[in-house]
């Protein structure tokens, strides 16, 4: 059986788009930041039992919101080294 989702296409309709995957993502890590540990199966399941989202995303969405996720927190941080280099305390 499939999720439903191919790269590149539109979720089913019962199915959360890829910014609400995202904003809840980052509520369910703000609670639980061992979410950045699961699979992304189980970190789909995890949204929906936490009350993030009302109907179960695809995996592959949510792995793929997971590493948009982990790709911000490295440039974040590669900003705050930067900026601390260029004004040493």
């Amino acid at each position: 059986m499939t999720s439903g989702y191919t790269p590149g296409s539109m979720p089913e309709k019962n199915q959360p788009g890829f910014d609400q995957i995202l904003s809840a993502l980052r509520e369910g890590l703000n609670e639980n930041p061992r979410l950045k540990e699961m699979p992304a199966e189980e970190v789909a399941r995890q949204l929906v039992q936490q009350g993030h989202l009302e109907g179960e995303p695809p995996p592959p969405l949510v792995a793929e919101a997971l590493e948009g996720l982990e790709a911000e927190e490295q440039s974040l941080q590669n900003d705050e080294l930067s900026s601390e280099e260029a004004n040493p305390a």
